[in-house]
């Protein structure tokens, strides 16, 4: 386990899917709140890490972060509340399908692997 003094995002910053979605959340999740580190290569999947160092990825970083930072949710306003985690997972999922054809089609991007 990792101490950090305030949560973390890693994410591919090569990828144009990560990278979008990371305009995003900075929408909701203030810098001053989240360390965001782009990676590159070495990016495999998104991945948070809490402020008490506990690591989650994928989909269970994306419920992570739901959870610590409510305000994500608010990018589901179309869904009602009891759905708006599952709406975040599966736009998660969809964009884990992208990445994996871009990862295919462009060398370089690595996340979805």
């Amino acid at each position: 386990m990792i101490m950090t003094s305030k949560p973390q995002i890693y994410y591919d910053a090569t990828c144009p899917i990560c990278s979008n979605y990371i305009r995003l959340v900075k929408r909701k999740i203030s810098e001053s709140d989240v360390e965001y580190l782009p990676s590159g290569a070495d990016a495999r999947d998104f991945k948070y890490i809490t402020e008490s160092g506990t690591v989650f990825t994928g989909v269970s970083a994306i419920e992570r972060m739901s959870s610590d930072f409510p305000s994500i949710l608010d990018c589901m306003w179309m869904l009602p509340p009891s759905l708006k985690t599952v709406g975040l997972k599966a736009a998660y999922k969809v964009g884990s399908a992208v990445r994996l054809t871009i990862a295919k089609v462009k060398r370089g991007c690595n996340c979805g692997h």
